[in-house]
Order: C-alpha cells, then structure tokens, then sequence
C-alpha cells in the first residue's frame, strides 16, 4: 500500500475508533417488522476494508447500476425550458441530476451536496442553517445574505422562489427528489423575474406497485436523520407520501438545527388523455440558530466559536412553511396539450438578529400563483415546429413587523407594515427545425409588476409607498449538430431581476416603507456552447459567455445595524466565463465527472460615497471552482464515490482588500445494496472533509467590523441504513 493510502487508513481508522465507542444501535419499525441494523462501530470497520479492496475490485458480471450510468449519458429530456427537448439539442447550457448522483450513499442534508457537480454553479453557506444555503449560478445570487436570489427554484414545476425572487429551500427534502435539471443563464424570456438561470427539481412519482422505504442515519456534530416514503396505486388513483426529520448540534457554538418536512403527491389518471396531480408540502423549522461570522484573528483562535453578539441576542430563526398545489394536464391532440397549475403557500418566519433597534423580524408570507401553458407541434409552411405559449398570475403578501431586540427578548415594536408585490407575464417560445442539422429557438416574455407597502405603524408617520416595474425579455438561440455527437449552439437573451420586498424594505434611512433608491439590474447575455456524446461513453459540455449588466445589486453593512443587510446599486459590470464539464463511462462500473469554471466577473462603474471600486472583481465568486467524482457500482450491490470540490480564491468586500484563499475538500460515500426477496437492504457511510481541510464555508459581503467569515466543519463521519419493502 502506498505511503498516502496507509496514512489516510491510519488516521480515518483512528478517528473511527473514538467515535465509535458510543455504539449507536438504530431500528427501523415498518408495520410489525422490527428490523436490527449494525452498530456504528462495525460499519465504519467495513467502511475502511470496502474502500481499501475497492480500489482492485472487478468484475467480469454485468452491472445492472452500470447499465443506469450509462444510460444517463444518453441524451435525456430536459422541462425546465418550457419547450420539451433533449438536453444535446437546446441551445441553453443545461446540465441534469439523476437520483443516483443525489441520493446515492449522500447524507442528503443540504443541496449542496448534489449541486457541486453542476458548472457554473457555485454554492456556499451550507452550515448555517439560520442563514440557508447560498446559490450563485454566474454570479447571480452570490449577494444574497440568505436564502437564494435571482435564481429560479422549482419542484414539480411548482414555483419555490417567490415573485419577489427570493427563494429558501429548507423544505425540499432531498431524499424525495428524483432528478434535478439545472439551466445556466438568463431565463427570464421563460419565467420572468431571474438572471442567473432556474433549478427545477422532480419529486418521487406514484408507483405502480405498493412499498414502504425507510433511512436511517447518524454521524458527527449530533446529526440524526430519519426518512420514511411509501406509495401505491388503486385503480386510476396512484399516490407516494415522505417524511423526513433532521437535528444537529453543528461543528460551531450556537449552531444547532431542527426540522421536519412531510410532502405528498396524489395522481388521477381519468383518461389517457386527462390526469389531476395534487401535491402538498409542509416543514417546520423550530429551530436553526446563527453563530454569525468572525474576523480572521478570531476565526485562527478558535474555529468553532460563535460570536459574542450572536449569543448574547440568540440570533437565529424559526420557520413554518405550508403548500398545495393542483396541475392538470389535457391533451386534446397528439400533438397539442394543455397544462394549468395553481398554487398557494404560507410562510411563517421570525429572525433574531445580533442589535438591539429592531433586531427581531417578523413576517406571514402568503404567496400564490396560477399558469397556463399551451403546448403545439406539428408543421407550419413545411418546416417542423414547436410551441408553447402561457401566461403566470403570481401574488406576494408579507406582513412584516420589526422588535428591538433586548438580548434575545422582544421588545417594543419599531415596523409595521403590509408588503405586496403582484406580477402577471405573458410567455411564448417556438423552435423552427430549419433543417435536419439546425433548429432555431426564438422567443419572448413581457412582464408588469406592481409593488405595494402599506405602513401600519404611524408614530414616525406615514411611509407607504409603491414601485410599477415593466420588462421586456426577448431570447433567441440555434442549434447546429456537426456530426453524429457534435452539437454547437449560440443564444442571446436579456433578462431582470428586481429587488425583493426584504432588499427594498430594509431602508437605509430607517423607518417603514421601501428604498426609493433601489433599481432592477438588467442583464444581456451573449452565449456560445458545444455539447455532445462521444461513442455513448463520453458526455461533454463546454459554455463560453460574456453578460452585460446594468444597476448591479450590491449588498454592504452599516456601523449602527452590523448584521442587517442594505442593498444598492452599481453602475454597471461585465461577466465573463467559460464553463465545462465531463461525464465517462470507463467501464466494469467505473464512471468518472468532472467540471471546471472559470470566471472575471469585473466592475465596471461603481462608485460610492467612500470609494471608486471601477476595475474592482465582484466578491463572492472565485475566479476559477471545479469538482470531480469517480464513482464504482459492482455487480454485487456495492457501490463507492470519491468526490473532490477546488475553490479558488476570491473577495469578501468590493474594494478588494480582503480575500478569502483557495481550498480543496475530499469526500468519501460508500454503501452496499442487496435484495433478499422483496426486500431491499443498504447499509451506507460517508466521510466528510477527508483531509481535515481548515476552510470557511461562507463569506459574508462587505460584512462590518471585519466580520467576513463562518469556518467550516472538519473532518467528519456519519452512516446509517436503508431498508424497503416492495417493488
């Protein structure tokens, strides 16, 4: 055994070995049938010999994951674009997620995990449950201080982001996602208010045959998990339910998190030409505290120290989130269809930030929505085409309400006041098969927004105020297939991204009302690409883009309010970027990824009262990030994943003076599957943080004080079982 495999096995067998002496013993209860897994010890004793023999293993049986992997190198249909098509033939950087690369011996804990493997995409804040996970997809999102921005989130079609654009995805339970379909790049032609591109996300679907799943797991830093998923079909009825339940202490002080979530789909097959889905989603967050985020002299004294603010003010959050929602889809023709959805959510949030003056917010979020898509293919003056046209009704209502916080009790009320924001767009998108090697793709969106806050609380008087906000979002794209496996492509797109009602009603100048000085920033993206299949054994992709933006939103901190985010914005900046990435059957099992980005995003007039920040780089997005998996299915059942994340280095703040430095992380998930009848059995580890990297998982933006980093966990382990009945 080489010198770097032996140490690598000595020091994971060590840490094991304390670990393990706790001797977790987990059961799992289905109907009457009590069924006794191994003890913590005894897997990750296998764990260490699996990965150690993996590295010979062969096998001259045929591999029925294999064949799995390999079929997902072929073309697959993508629906996030709203006009149905292979993923080689449209003329959008897109990129799809099996389960497999989801769920597959994951911890399945945050998004991230699954979103690493996309180009372009960059996530952080993954350990800061009180803060939720950041998404940046070509620097769309990277100023967010929670939650997601200017990306487009979705499940089943179902809009996760909220008119305003903002979107938290701590409801969506990845061990109920099927398959994941991610589009790079200015999508508003498609759905309106987004920059950066859309994340749409499957759900399990209906099965034909009852079953019961149930997971299991455990690891470091207090990490409980349990998943529970069952479906059957009677008559024209099918349905699948889930429920998922998590806990951690987290690696920091002040760190820990709670949350359920339950979700259902219900599916009435009336004809082969009519069918209801009825989906509903509920999760309960009671808890999800925020240690905050250090300078770099506190950060070198102690890593997994909390601020002293953060305590002291308990600043973190609780969140209750509630949905349903109805899609009927209709076909009147073999090639016409229809398809309406509505929807209606509700969102209970309440904050605890680390000030005294309106340190606690409060808001009940109702937001709902409706569409209608209208689908056509056929021919027109003899050349192949196809259609789709809709519209989107969408409604947003924060009633939002602001406390001093007096150390972690309310005090008196400082806000009070009702947040609308109604948007109606108007959608149609046709490609024109020109030829048999080229398709055209043209398109267009309008939009027309309303903004609305009602001030309710009238000691410093009235602050009501409105904004009307009207887009434009013209697309156009080509496809040109080369050869056999060789697809070139080119699009140009604008796209919009306004405020959202928590960016405009966090008002500099205090009090209620909005920020009269905040704009939308507005985008044209210039896009060529080449994507194809070689041989069926190697899928490859490569994007080059350059994105002009106007009124660059742009977050920073106040000295009287250091944790609240202000917004404002730049002048204008460039993007440009080249995006790759590989996927390789080599073969016997053995599958191979990769990606690479490499970005020079660059301000180009952004001036403010302190400083010039022209030629400045954005912060929070690395000039060049990568990922690379080698994954291993055998013919018995087991499987191994090797996967590393490279983050180069980037700035904190816009002037540029504070950077944070480049990192690799390497991951370990190994698992085995094995059927004895009609049931399933899989025991399953993983090791985070191999190497025990000493890296932070976020950096906060122009944070005061000197406050820019939230270190990450080290080295880690966690482990459980599956096991299902059923088909």
């Amino acid at each position: 055994m080489s010198t770097w495999k032996q140490n690598l096995t000595t020091k994971a067998i060590q840490r094991i070995e304390l670990a393990s002496y706790k001797g977790y013993i987990w059961y799992l209860q289905m109907e009457s049938v009590k069924v006794i897994v191994f003890s913590v010890k005894k897997i990750f004793s296998s764990v260490i010999i699996l990965i150690s023999v993996s590295w010979g293993l062969q096998s001259e049986t045929e591999d029925t994951e294999a064949d799995t992997l390999r079929f997902e190198l072929r073309p697959v249909t993508v629906t996030a674009s709203r006009l149905d098509g292979a993923d080689l033939n449209v003329p959008v950087a897109v990129s799809v997620l099996s389960r497999y690369r989801i769920q597959g011996g994951q911890q399945q804990l945050v998004l991230n995990e699954a979103l690493a493997a996309i180009p372009g995409l960059y996530t952080m804040n993954s350990e800061n449950f009180a803060q939720d996970l950041r998404v940046s997809i070509r620097g769309f999102g990277a100023r967010a201080a929670f939650g997601i921005r200017g990306i487009k989130i979705l499940v089943d079609g179902i809009p996760e982001s909220t008119p305003d654009g903002q979107a938290q995805v701590d409801n969506i339970d990845l061990g109920f996602i099927n398959r994941a379909e991610v589009i790079r790049g200015p999508v508003s032609a498609l759905y309106g208010n987004a920059s950066g591109g859309v994340i749409s996300f499957s759900s399990s679907e209906p099965p034909i045959s009852p079953y019961m799943d149930g997971r299991l797991s455990t690891g470091d830093f207090g990490f409980q998990q349990i998943q529970l998923k069952a479906g059957q079909q009677r008559g024209p009825i099918s349905y699948v339910m889930n429920f998922s339940r998590n806990q951690a202490d987290g690696f920091r002080e002040h760190s820990a998190m709670k949350n359920s979530v339950v979700n259902g789909k219900l599916r009435w097959e009336i004809d082969p030409n009519l069918n209801f889905t009825f989906l509903t989603n509920y999760a309960e967050s009671p808890l999800a505290n925020d240690p905050g985020a250090l300078t770099k002299d506190q950060v070198a004294e102690n890593r997994s120290s909390a601020r002293d603010r953060n305590v002291q003010y308990n600043s973190g959050e609780s969140v209750s989130q509630f949905r349903i929602a109805l899609v009927a889809e209709k076909k009147f023709a073999p090639h016409q269809t229809l398809q309406a959805r509505v929807y209606f959510t509700t969102r209970d949030f309440e904050n605890r930030l680390p000030f005294e003056n309106g340190g606690q917010v409060q808001f009940n979020r109702l937001f709902s929505g409706s569409s209608i898509i209208y689908f056509s293919s056929g021919l027109i003056l003899g050349i192949p085409y196809r259609l789709s046209a809709g519209m989107d009704l969408e409604d947003q209502q924060d009633d939002r309400q602001r406390f001093d916080n007096l150390e972690g009790v309310r005090g008196d009320k400082v806000l009070d006041q009702l947040e609308k924001f109604r948007s109606i767009g108007a959608f149609i998108e046709e490609e024109l098969s020109i030829n048999k090697v080229t398709k055209v793709t043209v398109g267009g969106r309008f939009d027309g927004i309303d903004v609305d806050a009602q001030d309710a609380y009238l000691e410093d008087g009235d602050a009501s105020s409105g904004r009307t906000f009207t887009a434009m979002s013209p697309l156009l794209g080509v496809v040109h297939t080369l050869s056999t496996g060789i697809n070139v492509y080119s699009n140009i797109a604008t796209s919009f991204e306004t405020p959202t009602l928590n960016e405009l009603s966090n008002n500099p100048e205090g009090g209620g009302g909005f920020n009269a000085d905040l704009r939308p920033q507005l985008a044209t993206n210039y896009e060529i690409g080449i994507k194809g299949l070689f041989k069926k054994r190697l899928k490859y992709e490569m994007a080059l883009f350059k994105i002009d933006l106007n009124d660059e939103l742009v977050q920073y901190e106040l000295n009287d309010f250091p944790g609240r985010t202000f917004y404002r914005n730049a002048g204008s900046s460039k993007r440009a970027g080249i995006e790759i990435g590989l996927t390789s059957f080599i073969g016997k099992g053995l599958t191979g990824s990769t990606v690479y980005t490499f970005s020079d995003f660059t301000y180009l007039d952004f001036k403010t009262v302190d400083a010039v920040h022209d030629g400045k780089m954005l912060p929070g997005i690395p000039k060049q990030f990568g990922y690379g998996e080698l994954s291993y299915v055998h013919s018995s059942g087991f499987y191994f994943k090797l996967q590393a994340r490279f983050s180069g280095e980037l700035y904190a703040d816009d002037a540029n003076k504070v950077k944070e430095q480049p990192y690799s992380v390497m991951n370990i998930r190994v698992g085995y599957q094995k059927r004895f009848s009609e049931w399933l059995f899989e025991p399953f580890a993983g090791i985070n943080n191999l190497f025990d990297k000493k890296y932070n998982s976020n950096v906060r933006l122009n944070a005061w004080g000197g406050r820019y980093f939230e270190p990450a966990s080290g080295f880690h382990i966690y482990g459980g079982v599956r096991v299902k009945i059923g088909s």
